[in-house]
């Protein structure tokens, strides 16, 4: 494992230089079709800034589950920090991006949320938070052409995951889920609907369960704690 930062503050260059350089970093990226390593200097600082808000450059050692790592990066630089992370992608493809994982000393689970299907003791351990960003969670895209290869959850099929994590994988009822998810009105059927008949997550009815979660009611993200899982 690397050296831990020593810096109060990580800057998107101590990133770089930690992990060997921008062109070994990219060219690991480019040959392993890895668009978040080519891009590199963006990606950490979309991850910087997801850590800030969260006050994870301040906060005591917490235990992170990040589920749709991506790259990896989120908990490369959570870890830095001090915290414990534990993270998830969909790995079935041969070597997906395991050169960048092996560069970050990170080790994602192959697990990818399904509606309706419990993680079960997939983690074997219980999270302080759980975040997720860029997230299809809750817009997942299957085979198909068109509308049909779109499923854009409902509000039981939410709940069922929200309390499926509840029992799982939060610790206590501080303990929180952070996500940005994709927009559901940017996909089949409400792509084609008009504005006021959607919300920024589909349908009318996810916009109203959503919105006292919402961090700002204009974006797709929320915060709900296990407290709040708890009592829908």
């Amino acid at each position: 494992m690397n050296n831990q930062i020593s810096n109060n503050q990580i800057s998107v260059q101590d990133v770089i230089n930690q992990l060997g350089g921008l062109e070994l970093i990219n060219n690991i990226g480019a040959n392993s079709n890895n668009k978040y390593m080519v891009d590199v200097e963006n990606t950490i600082n979309e991850q910087l800034f997801w850590v800030h808000q969260l006050n994870l450059d301040k906060s005591a050692p917490l235990s992170i589950l990040d589920m749709g790592t991506g790259a990896g990066l989120f908990p490369y630089i959570c870890r830095e920090y001090g915290h414990n992370v534990d993270s998830c992608d969909y790995r079935l493809s041969p070597g997906w991006w395991n050169n960048g994982y092996t560069l970050l000393n990170i080790n994602p689970k192959h697990y990818y949320v399904y509606k309706y299907k419990s993680v079960g003791n997939t983690f074997d351990e219980k999270f302080d938070i759980i975040v997720s960003f860029r997230s299809c969670i809750g817009t997942t895209t299957y085979g198909g052409i068109g509308a049909a290869a779109i499923d854009v959850w409902d509000v039981d099929e939410w709940k069922f995951f929200l309390k499926d994590c509840s029992t799982n994988l939060l610790k206590s009822t501080s303990s929180f889920l952070y996500f940005q998810c994709n927009k559901g009105c940017n996909l089949p059927p409400y792509v084609d609907m008009n504005l006021e008949e959607i919300s920024i997550w589909g349908s009318k009815e996810l916009g109203k369960f959503f919105l006292p979660y919402q961090v700002d009611p204009r974006k797709n993200i929320f915060r709900i704690t296990k407290k709040q899982i708890d009592s829908l």
